[in-house]
C-alpha cells in the first residue's frame, strides 16, 4: 500500500460527470494508499461543478479548488499539484475514463525509485479498452504522438494519456516551469521532464471512453499545434535551464498561486500574479545562482541592456551616479542627517561618498566581493547579502535601498528586515523600477528593466506603497526616480536609432548631463515613533 497518495481532478462544466468520478475514486484510494485525498480543481466552470463537487459524500478528503476564470486543463492541474499534501501526486480525467487500481502499480515504481514519474499507455501491451476512440480522434492522437517526436524527440507514443502520477516535489517543479495552460500541458510537462533528467515509466491502463468530452478536436487540436511549435522554439532558446527554487509558494508578496506568463527570455519567465498584479520570475533561480551573477564582470558587462552595468566605477560614470544619489539626499531635507545610515546593495560605496557630511557613520551591504572591495576604507562595509547581514536593530537613522528590491525574491522580508534595523523615527528611501510607469508601458517587453534572471520582481508603485504598509512603514512621499545622465548615455541606449544618433551627435554634446526619468519610483517611507 502506498504511504500517501493525492488525486488531482481538473473540471470544467463537469456537474453531471463529476459525482460518479468522486464517489469511484472515494471507493479506490483507500484501498490503494494509506492517506489520501482528491483535489477538484474547478476551472472556471459556468455550472454547479464546485458545488456538486463539495456535496459528494466521500470516504477520503474532497477539496475543491477554484478557478476565477477558465484558464485550461493544464492550469487547473498546475493549480492542484501546489496544492496537493502527499508524496505522490496523480492526476486523472474528470469523466474517469482509467480504472484507477493501477495506480497502486505505478506508485509503488516511484516509491521503489525506479522511476519519478508514471504514466499510463493505451499503447502497451496489457492495456484494454471497453469502448475506444472514433477513427478520426484516433487518427489525429497518432498524428500528434509523431509531431511530438519529430518536433521535440519526445519518445513517448501516448503523451496525451490522461493518467499520471508523479513525486511530488517532481511534479511541483515540472509544473512550475509549465506555460501551456490547455491541453497541450501534457507533452510540455515530459518534454520538460525529459530536459532535466527524469526517470520516466510507462504502465498498460483500461480505458473506457464516454463521448461527451470536453476535448473539441479542432478547436483544442490547432491549439495544441500552435502549441507545440512555440515549445520547441522555446527549447531551441534554451528554455528551462537553472536550478528551481521556491516552487511550491506563488507570487512573493500574497501568495496567491494564479498567474498569466508575460515574458519569456533566455530560458527564463516572468509571470504576473492573478491576486496582487506583482511580476516575479517563475521560478526564482537558487540563491547560490543569484549570488554568483554579482561578481566583477557584472560591473563591468558588455552587454549592459541585458545584464548589469557597461562600466559601474568608470569616472565620468561614477561622477554621475554621485550626483544622483546628492540630489536624492537633497529631496530628503534634514532627513538625510544623523548618526548612521546604511546604503543596502551599495556597489563601489557611491551613495556612502555622498553622505559623509552628513552622517558621522556609513554602512554598505554588498553580496559582491569585488565590489565590496572596491569602498573607500572610511566606510563599514558588510559583505553579504541583505537577507544575512549582520546589523544592529533599530541602528539606523536612515536605509538606502535603490535599485535593489527587484533583486530579492522575497521583498516583504526584505522590508520587513529593513523597517526593524531602522531607529523609531528613522527614514527608508527606495528606488525600484514601476511597471506602471510611462516608460515602463512604453517598452513594454523591451524596457530595459526587464532583465532577467537579475530582477525577479517588478513591482508598480500602488503595490509598493500597499506592501510598505502592510510591513508597517508609514508613507512620507512617492515621486517618479530621476537620474543624472549623459547625453551619451542615452545615445547608447537608443535601441534601433543607435547608430543614427551616435553619427549626428558630437562629443562635446554628449558630455552635457541631465537628470531623466528612469522608470522607477522613489518613495520614503518612516518607521512610526
Amino acid at each position: 500500500m502506498l504511504r500517501g497518495l493525492s488525486l488531482v481532478v481538473p473540471a470544467f462544466d463537469e456537474q453531471s460527470r463529476l459525482p460518479a468520478t468522486l464517489r469511484e475514486a472515494s471507493r479506490m484510494l483507500p484501498r490503494i494508499a494509506a492517506a489520501a485525498e482528491i483535489l477538484v480543481v474547478d476551472d472556471g466552470s459556468r455550472d454547479a461543478t464546485a458545488a456538486v463537487a463539495r456535496q459528494v459524500d466521500a470516504a477520503v478528503p474532497v477539496r475543491v479548488l477554484s478557478q476565477r476564470v477558465n484558464r485550461g486543463k493544464g492550469a487547473a492541474v498546475a493549480r492542484g499539484v501546489q496544492a496537493a499534501t502527499y508524496g505522490l501526486i496523480a492526476i486523472t480525467d474528470a469523466d474517469n475514463p482509467y480504472a484507477l487500481d493501477v495506480l497502486a502499480t505505478m506508485g509503488g515504481a516511484v516509491e521503489a525509485g525506479r522511476c519519478e514519474i508514471a504514466i499510463g499507455a493505451r499503447d502497451l501491451p496489457g492495456s484494454t479498452v471497453n469502448r475506444g476512440y472514433g477513427w478520426l480522434r484516433r487518427s489525429a492522437g497518432q498524428a500528434l504522438s509523431g509531431l511530438t517526436w519529430l518536433l521535440l524527440g519526445l519518445p513517448i507514443r501516448d503523451s496525451q494519456c490522461g493518467l499520471k502520477l508523479f513525486r511530488a516535489d517532481v511534479a511541483r517543479e515540472l509544473f512550475a516551469l509549465r506555460r501551456i495552460p490547455g491541453f497541450g500541458f501534457d507533452f510540455e510537462v515530459l518534454a520538460l521532464a525529459l530536459a532535466r533528467g527524469r526517470r520516466i515509466e510507462r504502465f498498460p491502463v483500461h480505458l473506457t471512453h464516454h463521448d461527451d468530452s470536453r476535448l473539441r478536436l479542432i478547436r483544442d487540436g490547432t491549439r495544441m499545434l500552435r502549441d507545440l511549435f512555440a515549445l520547441r522554439r522555446r527549447l531551441r532558446r534554451g528554455a528551462w535551464r537553472g536550478e528551481v527554487s521556491n516552487v511550491a509558494e506563488g507570487c512573493p508578496c500574497c501568495s496567491d498561486q494564479g498567474f498569466h506568463e508575460q515574458v519569456e527570455r533566455s530560458g527564463w519567465r516572468m509571470v504576473e500574479c492573478e491576486g496582487c498584479g506583482l511580476w516575479y520570475l517563475r521560478p526564482v533561480p537558487s540563491a547560490a545562482e543569484l549570488l554568483a551573477l554579482y561578481d566583477a564582470d557584472y560591473f563591468r558587462s558588455s552587454s549592459a541592456n541585458e545584464f548589469g552595468y557597461a562600466d559601474y566605477g568608470r569616472r565620468a560614470d561614477a561622477e554621475l551616479r554621485r550626483e544622483t544619489f546628492r540630489r536624492r539626499l537633497d529631496a530628503l531635507g534634514p532627513r538625510a542627517r544623523g548618526e548612521r545610515m546604511v546604503d543596502v546593495g551599495g556597489g563601489l560605496g557611491f551613495m556612502a561618498d555622498v553622505a559623509r557630511e552628513r552622517f558621522a557613520e556609513r554602512w554598505v551591504v554588498e553580496p559582491s566581493v569585488w565590489a565590496a572591495s572596491q569602498v573607500a576604507p572610511d566606510h563599514h562595509v558588510v559583505k553579504a547579502a541583505w537577507e544575512q547581514a549582520a546589523l544592529p536593530a533599530g541602528g539606523f537613522d536612515l536605509i538606502s535601498m535603490q535599485d535593489v528590491l527587484e533583486h530579492l525574491p522575497r521583498p516583504g522580508d526584505a522590508l520587513a528586515r529593513a523597517l526593524a534595523a531602522l531607529r523609531p523615527g528613522g527614514y527608508f528611501l527606495v528606488v525600484t523600477p514601476d511597471r506602471m510607469s510611462w516608460l515602463g508601458r512604453l517598452s513594454g517587453e523591451s524596457w530595459l528593466s526587464v532583465k532577467l534572471p537579475e530582477h525577479v520582481v517588478l513591482f508598480t508603485r500602488t503595490r509598493l506603497a500597499a506592501l510598505l504598509r502592510q510591513v508597517g512603514f508609514e508613507m512620507v512621499s512617492i515621486r517618479p526616480a530621476r537620474q543624472v545622465v549623459s547625453i551619451g548615455f542615452l545615445v547608447a541606449r537608443a535601441g534601433f536609432a543607435r547608430a543614427l544618433l551616435e553619427r549626428v551627435v558630437p562629443g562635446s554634446v554628449r558630455a552635457l548631463r541631465l537628470a531623466v526619468p528612469t522608470g522607477s519610483v522613489e518613495i520614503v517611507a518612516t518607521r512610526p515613533v
